[in-house]
């Protein structure tokens, strides 16, 4: 079986009147109308709000708490000529706040300059030495975009050293509020801001409306990049906020970003927010993670084309080169997550992995495994890093009350930062598994997602794609609709990159379905093998190639029912046979002692009669012969296995050999009463020299023989039995062994897979 990733929910539609009122009313598919209302867009204001998102969908931005006396104190130091630093991050948010607001105080005049700290050297948010070192230069204002709110201490030094701050952040805030000259933030406890969902660039954005006196929409596609890149929730303005600023890179993108997506292989036509997802907020981010995040700022307020590919290029070579640490890294955390298995949250360690990209690989961790991760490098007696997790675990939670496990620490629920000592490795990994077990991370179901409905491979067209186009853009709280489809089967199942990726074409009752599936290339042995039942969930694309348009669905999850079938069998059995990771059960005692020593570790050698005291396995290869069906029937009942790798090897066949004939019968009788006192032990090969025989058949008819008492065999020597009596030999023990042991082999061995595939299933499902 595949096993889903995340818990599938198909809701109901809430109010069927609302859809079709709204379906009728804006010209939209039943479909798209109930997607609408189950999102909560219920009447005809709201969904005319979400389908129609524009300048009206933006708030006055003098609703934000301290807009005013900041606005006040910005034109204070313009008209006086004051030396303003505006103080950034280094992620997208961060450059694209710090691009925004130098723009609008250089478009008014102001004398102003921006300080984007290094990730490395300056940490994150506020700095004391960098604050003290731009008041020496004779900074005169600070304004603060994407940080500043939990730097009290710091915001205090330069306001008693004559240094006015004013704040614009999104952040969590802490207990006590900086003491600066304004704070701007939508969730300000004392303000009442419509909508606390703005990006550190959303927040720049309203500021830089605010001074303008208007919706500072040159800016708006860098408001949208903050937006989408940190992962805000794109409703209410945020939606707005992207939509313009998604219109306004595609209509007429500035010169830097025009650049980065050339150098970036895009083609201008197909910008949406997944270009900001996957295209452009990668290629800024590296600047942070690897050098320095200034030249992102610089090549979002370029004026000049050669400027703007200049700086393109060298992002271009910088995201290459963090595309390659992620891959090595990655492969090296996954590996050492096999061997941390029984860890409820994984906490993994290297030496010379660079500490830039270590969320990004603690992600695939996360991704790949199901478990909180946290990846951290291994350097001078410290172990510097970061750690995602799943919704079921809170992180920052799990961590906070030992920070005297801890050098250093910070984050939230879903993500964090930290450093530890490395004696402390162990320990940090037994409060985590504690910490686990008090959340109940065990316990907890798998994580939900939403389907839109369930259809087959005809709706994946142009009609229907087109439709679901009037809800993007999609991204963090407005998802693209997911579609479940059941399957008869999968068909050219292929990996990509390096097997990283995989495609494959869906089989449905009506027609077929091209899938694309990022990241799942480990599925495509899985997929090989044939199952009862398989469905898949995912969204709908638009795929364009030489002129073609076809539609795919882009795979989110995949549940295949019935254990999983690799056919292993062979007719030779050797230590690469049993190479593979895998639980390999034995019927034949002898077999198990011989060859068992020899599998190496994650595989394992298991006596049948053993392994019922297994509640699970992951593959289970047979690895000989039972001696009837019913040893193999319960195993299959009663431990579940992920994957069933038959191998069932015998060294010397018995459908294979021939069956004896009356005359072969006769032949063999004759020579016993012409004979006596034959030494089978010393004579054998001349017997069957003499008699033209198979040896295997004599053997098979020798023990028939002594079954009905026609011969006698002691100490290997033969003699016929004087005046037997008449028997059928056909019914003989012997006889009937090895006509039961031909059946078998026939089902188990000389099947075909699929013949096979269907034996286990009905076996699994005998009643006991």
């Amino acid at each position: 079986m595949i096993s889903p990733h995340y818990q599938w929910d198909f809701p109901a539609v809430a109010n069927e009147a609302a859809a079709k009122e709204i379906a009728e009313t804006f010209g939209v598919s039943e479909l798209v109308a109930k997607i609408l209302v189950n999102r909560g867009y219920d009447t005809i204001e709201t969904a005319n709000a979400f389908l129609r998102p524009g300048i009206e969908g933006l708030y006055d931005p003098f609703l934000l708490h301290d807009m005013d006396v900041a606005i006040t104190r910005i034109m204070t130091a313009i008209d006086n000529g004051e030396k303003i630093v505006v103080y950034g991050d280094y992620d997208v948010d961060g450059i694209t706040s710090t691009a925004i607001m130098t723009w609008a105080l250089e478009l008014m005049g102001a004398d102003v300059s921006y300080y984007v700290p290094n990730r490395f050297k300056d940490g994150y948010g506020p700095n004391l030495a960098q604050y003290q070192r731009l008041a020496g230069e004779g900074m005169q204002l600070l304004i603060t975009v994407d940080n500043g709110v939990s730097g009290r201490d710091e915001v205090a030094w330069l306001m008693n050293n004559g240094v006015d701050v004013i704040v614009t952040d999104h952040h969590e805030m802490p207990a006590e509020l900086p003491e600066a000259v304004a704070v701007v933030h939508p969730r300000h406890p004392e303000g009442a801001y419509p909508f606390g969902g703005l990006s550190g660039a959303g927040v720049a954005f309203k500021v830089a409306s605010a001074l303008l006196e208007e919706p500072a929409d040159e800016v708006m596609d860098l408001a949208a990049l903050g937006a989408v890149a940190d992962v805000m929730e794109l409703v209410d303005e945020n939606r707005a906020i992207v939509a313009m600023g998604l219109a306004n890179l595609k209509e007429d993108p500035r010169p830097g970003l025009a650049a980065l997506l050339q150098t970036a292989g895009t083609n201008q036509a197909d910008i949406d927010s997944m270009t900001i997802g996957f295209t452009i907020g990668p290629r800024l981010n590296a600047l942070g993670r690897l050098a320095d995040a200034t030249d992102g700022v610089r090549l979002l307020l370029a004026d000049d084309p050669e400027e703007a590919s200049a700086l393109a290029g060298q992002i271009e070579t910088l995201n290459r080169e963090r595309q390659e640490l992620v891959a090595t890294i990655s492969d090296e955390a996954l590996a050492q997550a096999q061997t941390l298995t029984a860890d409820p949250v994984l906490v993994i360690a290297g030496q010379g992995w660079h500490e830039g990209v270590l969320g990004i690989v603690a992600s695939k961790v996360v991704e790949a495994t199901g478990k909180p991760a946290i990846v951290l490098n291994d350097e001078d007696g410290q172990m510097k890093g970061s750690g995602r997790s799943v919704p079921a675990f809170d992180l920052f939670a799990g961590l906070d009350g030992h920070r005297d496990l801890l050098t250093a620490f910070g984050g939230h629920a879903s993500a964090a930062g930290m450093t530890i000592p490395t004696a402390n490795l162990q320990a940090v990994r037994d409060v985590l598994r504690t910490e686990a077990d008090a959340q109940g991370l065990a316990e907890a179901g798998l994580p939900e997602i939403r389907i839109a409905a369930e259809v087959t491979a005809k709706e994946f067209n142009a009609q229907n794609y087109e439709q679901l186009q009037v809800l993007a853009p999609f991204g963090e709280g407005n998802p693209e609709p997911l579609f479940a489809v059941a399957l008869n089967g999968v068909q050219n199942v292929k990996t990509m990159s390096e097997g990283k990726h995989l495609r494959f074409t869906a089989s449905t009752q009506v027609g077929s379905l091209p899938v694309i599936a990022f990241g799942r290339g480990s599925l495509a042995e899985d997929l090989a093998g044939r199952f009862e039942s398989i469905k898949i969930v995912g969204t709908m694309s638009e795929n364009r190639f030489r002129g073609d348009v076809t539609y795919q669905m882009m795979l989110t999850d995949i549940e295949a029912a019935g254990s999983l079938l690799l056919d292993w069998r062979t007719t030779r059995l050797t230590r690469q046979t049993l190479a593979e990771p895998a639980s390999y059960i034995f019927f034949n005692k002898k077999h198990y002692e011989q060859l068992g020593p020899t599998i190496q570790a994650p595989g394992e050698a298991i006596y049948w009669e053993d392994a019922f005291n297994r509640t699970s396995v992951g593959t289970m290869a047979f690895v000989d012969m039972p001696e009837e069906l019913s040893q193999l029937a319960d195993l299959l009942k009663f431990v579940p296995a992920g994957r069933l790798a038959p191998i069932f090897y015998t060294k010397s066949p018995k459908y294979l050999q021939k069956m004896p004939s009356k005359a072969d019968f006769a032949k063999v009788y004759k020579f016993a009463r012409s004979f006596s006192d034959v030494s089978l032990r010393t004579q054998y090969d001349a017997i069957v020299s003499h008699l033209q025989i198979d040896r295997n058949m004599l053997t098979l008819i020798l023990q028939v023989f002594s079954d009905a008492k026609f011969v006698t065999i002691i100490d290997g020597v033969l003699n016929a039995v004087p005046a037997p009596q008449q028997v059928i030999l056909e019914e003989m023990p012997s006889y009937q062994r090895f006509v039961a042991q031909r059946e078998l082999e026939q089902q188990l061995i000389y099947s075909s897979t699929s013949e096979l595939e269907t034996l286990l299933t009905n076996l699994s499902k005998q009643e006991s």
